[in-house]
């Protein structure tokens, strides 16, 4: 529970420190506060940070397809990634970014991948709180975003083969919202080389995708319909 929070339910510092003082609440960092004998957990703490006025984030990319349970393949040897979006001139409070689940915080720029910045989020509900999180539909967006550096081919691929079932209508506004011409491509060659249903219903000549050839320092080759590099994997012969 964030301060900010606390004492909009009425709970004053005064107050607070009486809990501290009776064992009840303890804090977890500046500005936040976990009831005594109780560790963070990360649907806890990103719920916390929701409640802040202030700041509007919420689960992006791989990290929201695990919050809907739709991303099973875990890569091994590596700490889960966390992945977030929040609009440019926000940042995270110390509390959150110190937590141990932080250590591999990855923070999506919303204002630059999307306009508006809320289009394709949902709700889900989670360890009995309300999380916002990106709809399958933006998430896999979002994680073709962080291809190559901060996410893999490999992966993505998997990711998109677990989502068949994806809403032409949400895709198709959430694709037409996207600022990232490199998102959209990359999105666009995964979804075709996958083959879902869904696939053939997106009305590709009305999402703007730019103009030059995206050239992605990895290995592959130039997909000859969407003029970006990808695995040769990626490409229907």
């Amino acid at each position: 529970m964030s301060s900010v929070w606390l004492e909009s339910q009425g709970i004053s510092p005064q107050l607070l420190q009486t809990y501290k003082n009776s064992g009840w609440l303890e804090p977890l960092g500046r500005g936040c506060w976990i009831r005594a004998g109780t560790e963070p957990t990360r649907t806890g703490a990103i719920y916390a940070l929701q409640q802040i006025p202030t700041l509007n984030v919420h689960p992006a990319a791989r990290s929201a397809l695990e919050s809907l349970g739709q991303a099973h393949y875990i890569p091994l040897g590596k700490a889960p990634a966390l992945q977030l979006s929040m609009p440019s001139g926000q940042r995270l409070p110390d509390w959150f970014k110190n937590l141990e689940f932080s250590e591999n915080l990855h923070v999506l720029n919303a204002s630059v991948l999307f306009d508006p910045i809320t289009v394709g989020l949902v709700n889900v509900k989670n360890e009995g709180v309300v999380l916002k999180v990106s709809s399958p539909e933006r998430a896999m967006m979002e994680y073709c975003q962080l291809l190559p550096h901060s996410a893999e081919f490999e992966e993505a691929q998997q990711l998109m083969e677990g989502l068949p079932t994806l809403r032409p209508r949400l895709l198709q506004s959430t694709l037409q919202a996207c600022r990232s011409v490199k998102a959209k491509r990359l999105f666009l060659a995964l979804a075709e080389s996958v083959g879902h249903h869904w696939f053939g219903e997106i009305e590709i000549s009305e999402i703007d995708l730019g103009f030059s050839n995206r050239i992605l320092p990895t290995d592959g080759v130039s997909h000859p319909r969407f003029r970006i590099t990808v695995p040769k994997t990626w490409i229907i012969e």
